[in-house]
């Protein structure tokens, strides 16, 4: 038999998984669920639970890469020039 918990919870966790959903998606899809009522609270805390046991952390990296190819155009466009 079909069960929308189960169905939830799997899929919540696989996107995660997956990275097709972040921390912050998965707290707010998985509230929304439970504010719906198409999961219960049980199932609620087990997927947050999940989620705060395996959050991941980038590595050094990911991190340098993001802070060498993005640049900040809002920093820039905050400076105002030197005034005479």
């Amino acid at each position: 038999m079909f069960s929308m918990d189960t169905f939830v919870k799997e899929n919540l966790i696989e996107g995660y998984l997956t990275k097709s959903f972040n921390k912050t998606q998965i707290n707010i899809f998985s509230l929304n669920y439970l504010r719906q009522g198409m999961i219960d609270q049980e199932t609620f805390e087990e997927i947050t639970k999940f989620i705060e046991e395996n959050e991941p952390y980038p590595d050094k990296e990911s991190v340098e890469e993001v802070e060498e190819n993005e640049p900040y155009p809002e920093e820039e466009e905050d400076e105002e020039p030197p005034k005479e």
